[in-house]
């Protein structure tokens, strides 16, 4: 399996990763000759699509999981709960490792894929349709609060309004045991210029092939809006098509997300990383951060 992945950043160089190796590239990339079938719909209507665009990534973040688990859950992390799991790639994984895990997504197709998947590997069907800004231990299925919580692709900043945010935060502090932790990937906005403009990846896997550009049209800084849009071409030996896909994210800066969680009053923060998913060396954020996972901690009722 081969990856390629590049951000755009300002005065046109692009930071670049193949394979897991990053280098500075001011090279053109050539496109595709063959005209894709354009295809209307949601990006998450499309799993296995979409989970072959990220599988590049699962090793990095599976270590970074584990390791943050060992480091600051509270006894011995045995039970996980993903809110916003799309196709489940993470906690396929986790169950392999032994987790009981537990998924949440609005998405149906994203659903039925990750639960077909667990039920094919001899795992319990454990994802379920909902909307992770309200949710219960009841809609999970499940009676035990779990130990960690995780969402590290910043699916949070699709709930675009404080009020959902909030909602989101006490439902988590709510399905986690005292102690429990919540690792939290986002994209902030920084004080400053903000150095990546877009994303670009590919990858194949056997005869799949799927190419992403990623970009943000317009910010409303008032309204802490910004529309991205996500183009994704996939071809195979028979079929060409591209998945255009347009929504909002809501705007974080560092202090506004540091008092969104004033705001909640459930968690403290433990750590914070980037999104090289290190374990072993820990960030400062700034009013310049950008890509930032925090490590949250439940307060002790």
């Amino acid at each position: 399996m081969e990856t390629h992945y590049q951000i755009v950043c300002l005065g046109g160089s692009i930071v670049e990763r193949k394979n897991g190796l990053i280098a500075l590239s001011l090279r053109k990339k050539t496109a595709c000759l063959t005209m894709p079938q354009q295809i209307s719909g949601s990006i998450y209507d499309y799993p296995n699509v979409y989970d072959v665009l990220f599988s590049d990534m699962c090793r990095s973040e599976l270590e970074f999981l584990t390791a943050i688990f060992e480091r600051f859950g509270n006894k011995r992390v045995t039970s996980v709960f993903e809110p916003a799991c799309g196709s489940g790639r993470l906690l396929y994984h986790l169950a392999k490792l032994g987790f009981t895990v537990s998924g949440l997504d609005l998405n149906p197709h994203s659903v039925a894929f990750c639960n077909r998947r667990l039920r094919r590997h001899g795992f319990r069907e454990s994802a379920h349709v909902g909307n992770m800004a309200s949710f219960s231990l009841a809609d999970l299925g499940r009676e035990k609060k779990f130990e960690a919580t995780f969402n590290l692709v910043s699916s949070f900043l699709h709930l675009t309004t404080e009020t959902d945010a909030q909602s989101h935060l006490h439902a988590v502090a709510d399905v986690l045991k005292p102690g429990g932790i919540y690792l939290l990937g986002i994209h902030l906005k920084p004080k400053g210029k903000q150095h990546c403009l877009q994303e670009r990846w590919s990858i194949r896997r056997g005869s799949l092939s799927v190419k992403s550009h990623l970009k943000s049209l317009s910010q409303d800084l008032k309204k802490r809006i910004e529309m991205i849009e996500v183009r994704i071409e996939a071809e195979t030996p028979k079929k060409h098509y591209r998945i255009v896909d347009r929504f909002p994210f809501r705007i974080y800066t560092a202090r506004q997300f540091s008092d969104l969680l004033t705001a909640v009053n459930r968690f403290d923060i433990l750590e914070t990383y980037s999104f090289e998913y290190d374990a072993s060396s820990p960030i400062k954020v700034t009013a310049d951060a950008e890509d930032v996972v925090y490590v949250l901690k439940t307060r002790q009722e």
